[in-house]
């Protein structure tokens, strides 16, 4: 099977540049927040807030969280550094038991499995998982992607 090579237009060649240009600009304004003390400080508290906003289940707690990370992203806007979107994957909780009471009626399945019926990705689910081997309330089968999981 021969490939045909697609020549670019210039008007092709012309938006990749500016992308590239964007992507560049953005990243200098990445490092000027590594560079700057006082916007690594404010990083530092949106993450901490990300943090404890996962943390906690309190309504009153987290609209005051949530109002006190807008305006701590507000400020590294501002600065040209684009705060996260939000609270990082793993602030979503996954229940414990959930996932033992999953694998009691589905043996062996693999952890995408079970993060899809606990409505978790699997990130957030490996650690819950290493807790319950751990505490010997699950047993594992397999290695890398063939990994499978049991209830005791």
């Amino acid at each position: 099977m021969v490939k045909t090579r697609t020549r670019r237009s210039p008007e092709q060649m012309i938006e990749d540049l500016q992308q590239e240009i964007e992507r560049i600009k953005t990243r200098a304004a990445q490092r000027k927040v590594r560079r700057d003390p006082a916007l690594q400080h404010v990083t530092g508290a949106v993450r901490s807030i990300d943090k404890a906003m996962g943390a906690t289940t309190d309504a009153a707690t987290r609209k005051a969280l949530n109002e006190a990370r807008a305006t701590l992203a507000a400020c590294l806007s501002l600065n040209g550094a684009a705060p996260r979107k939000g609270p990082r994957r793993g602030a979503a909780r996954v229940d414990p038991a959930a996932v033992v009471a999953f694998l009691k009626n589905h043996p062996w399945c693999s952890s995408a499995q079970v993060g899809e019926a606990v409505g978790s990705d699997v990130a957030t689910l490996r650690p819950v998982l290493k807790r319950l081997i751990a505490d010997g309330a699950v047993k594992v089968s397999g290695k890398a992607r063939g990994t499978r999981y049991a209830r005791v």
